[in-house]
C-alpha cells in the first residue's frame, strides 16, 4: 500500500530490559499495549468534538490506520491514494500527524525515548510484518541521528503542507510540529534535518506539554528511568543531543509566536 509511515525505536532498551523491576515494566509496556486502540478514538474525538461525523466515518479514519508494534519497535501508517479527495486527505493527515506526535511525546513522558523517522512510499503490511524498500529508507534515515528525535524525510514533509491550504489554522499547527534544527550525527557532526516537535501540541483534552526550564535535568530523568543507565559515551551523547534539539525547538516556538502575531497585527 501506498502510505505515510511512522517508524520508531526506544533508546536504551537493552538496559531497560535488564534492570527495570518486573512490575514497573508490566505498567510501561501496558501503555504502549493501549496506542492502537485508545489513541486514536482519543485525537478522533478532539478532531470532532461534536461527534458531527457520522459514526462509521469516524470509524473509517480508525480503521485506516495500520499498527505493529513488537519489541522497541512501534509502526503506524496511514494509506495514502491519488484517488483521495482534498478534504479526506487533509483530515487523514492531520490524524496521522497529531497522533505520531503524541506518541512521541507520550513515550518520551514514561521513560522509553524514541528514534524514528516519518517517510512515505509503498509498503507490504501483513498481521504481525512488515517490508518494503521505503522502509530501509526510513530505517536508515532515524539511524543517522544519534538523539531521541524523529526525523521527517522530505517526501513525507511535502506530502502533508501539499494537503493543507497555506494560512489556514490547521496549516499552521502542522507547521509548528515539524521544526528543521541541526541534529547530531556523531561525535562533532550534525546535520540539519525536518523534526517532529511535540512540545507544542494542543488538542481537546491533550493539555500543552509542560516544557521544564531545566532540560539537561529532565532529558537525564527520562534517559536513566526504569533504572537504565548512560553507561558509555554514546549514551551520553545522545542525551546531550537531545537537549540541544528541545533547545531549538523552544527558540523555533517563540519566532514562530513572534511571526504570527505580527501577521495578525498587519491582518
Amino acid at each position: 500500500m501506498d502510505c505515510i509511515f511512522g517508524i520508531f525505536d526506544v533508546l536504551g532498551f537493552t538496559s531497560f530490559c535488564e534492570n527495570c523491576e518486573p512490575v514497573e515494566a508490566e505498567k510501561v509496556l501496558k501503555i504502549m499495549d493501549e496506542f492502537e486502540s485508545e489513541i486514536p478514538k482519543l485525537f478522533m474525538s478532539a478532531m470532532d468534538p461534536r461527534e458531527t461525523a457520522p459514526p462509521e466515518k469516524r470509524q473509517i479514519v480508525i480503521d485506516r490506520l495500520r499498527w505493529l508494534t513488537f519489541s522497541d519497535t512501534i509502526f503506524v501508517a496511514m494509506p495514502v491514494s491519488p484517488s483521495d479527495k482534498p478534504d479526506a486527505l487533509k483530515f487523514n493527515m492531520i490524524f496521522f500527524m497529531l497522533l505520531t506526535s503524541y506518541i512521541s511525546r507520550r513515550m518520551f513522558e514514561i521513560g522509553l525515548p524514541m528514534r524514528g523517522a516519518i517517510h512515505t512510499g509503498n509498503v507490504t503490511v501483513s498481521k504481525r510484518c512488515f517490508a518494503g524498500k521505503a522502509i530501509v529508507e526510513a530505517h536508515r534515515l532515524s539511524l543517522r541521528a544519534k538523539a531521541a528525535v524523529t526525523i521527517v524525510s522530505n517526501e513525507a514533509h511535502a506530502l502533508i503542507l501539499r494537503s493543507i491550504s497555506a494560512g489556514t489554522g490547521f496549516y499552521d499547527m502542522l507547521a509548528g510540529l515539524i521544526v528543521e534544527c541541526n541534529v547530531s550525527t556523531g561525535a562533532g557532526t550534525s546535520e540539519s534535518f525536518k523534526t517532529l516537535c511535540w512540545f507544542y501540541l494542543q488538542m481537546g483534552m491533550i493539555e500543552p506539554f509542560n516544557v521544564h526550564r531545566d532540560l539537561r535535568r529532565f532529558v537525564e530523568e527520562k534517559f536513566t528511568a526504569h533504572g537504565k543507565r548512560l553507561s558509555g559515551e554514546q549514551e551520553r551523547h545522545k542525551a546531550a543531543a537531545t537537549e540541544k534539539i528541545f533547545t531549538e525547538w523552544k527558540i523555533a516556538e517563540v519566532l514562530r509566536a513572534a511571526e504570527m502575531s505580527s501577521r495578525a497585527r498587519q491582518d
